[in-house]
């Protein structure tokens, strides 16, 4: 199908949009004049995003808002090799500094880990270093609604979380409301494949798994809960690193047995479709 061509207006108001949430400034005309025809030119908006977010401009805002956080994002230590996060997290730690991706996914300066402080967290550790714990004893957390305003969190990371919240599609509607446009929801599930290796619940290995995902169930709960054009799956895999597929149902399972998703949020556009 091909894409379909804003009007003048409609590219105007988004371009005015971009520089509103992303530099915090009215458009110069310039820059309105250049974007917009671009635009209207058949250049797609996350590529006019790319720019904006790519910008020096963008960047000195950021470490203006987030001085301190922002020296860490400049620390080539970000995510370092010696850290050892707790249970699930922890498996493919290594493997994710490696890959690339946490810088890739991970490495804007307001971090979250919702639903960090699992049965195996004795030390209450994040699982990532530079992210902030939230769990149900943090101040303000229901565990559903995040205590942050909407747009402040650069990424919000939840490892083995998703399925432990009764209502799930609420819980992925506020991890939108607060992420920020161009911002990163990186989590990570059990495989029903992979980890519960059966049909239906209960699960066998733990008792508070509200539900079992697939990949496309995964997805579609993500699809369910969030407006269309408000978001893009930038990553969709499971992941099976040093997975032992000779122990059966009958058997816990060895090595990772997740799937990981990626959304980035980002500026939908004027037109709804047809």
């Amino acid at each position: 199908m091909p894409q379909q061509i804003p009007t003048d207006a409609e590219a105007l108001a988004t371009v005015t949009d971009l520089y509103r949430s992303l530099l915090g400034r009215e458009p110069d005309p310039i820059g309105l004049h250049h974007y917009s025809r671009e635009l209207v030119s058949g250049t797609g908006i996350s590529e006019i995003r790319r720019i904006f977010l790519e910008s020096d401009e963008y960047a000195a805002r950021r470490r203006l808002l987030y001085p301190e956080a922002a020296k860490v994002a400049d620390d080539a230590e970000r995510f370092p090799t010696d850290y050892r996060p707790p249970g699930e997290a922890g498996r493919c730690y290594l493997d994710r500094i490696r890959s690339g991706f946490f810088d890739k996914y991970c490495s804007g300066p307001v971090i979250i880990d919702v639903g960090y402080n699992g049965y195996d967290n004795p030390e209450r550790k994040a699982g990532l270093p530079n992210a902030i714990g939230i769990d149900l004893d943090f101040p303000g957390y229901d565990g559903i609604h995040l205590p942050y305003a909407e747009q402040t969190v650069d990424t919000v990371f939840a490892s083995h979380c998703l399925e432990h919240i009764l209502f799930d599609h609420a819980a992925i509607q506020d991890w939108y409301r607060v992420l920020k446009v161009g911002g990163f929801i990186v989590c990570m599930v059990p495989s029903q494949a992979l980890y519960e290796k059966k049909r239906v619940l209960p699960s066998n290995w733990n008792a508070d798994h509200k539900r079992m995902y697939t990949p496309s169930s995964l997805s579609l709960a993500f699809e369910i809960a969030l407006p269309v054009n408000s978001y893009r799956i930038r990553h969709l895999a499971e992941n099976d690193r040093g997975f032992d597929y000779s122990l059966g149902p009958d058997k816990h399972s060895n090595g990772a047995y997740e799937i990981e998703i990626v959304v980035e949020r980002i500026v939908p556009p004027v037109w709804t479709l047809a």
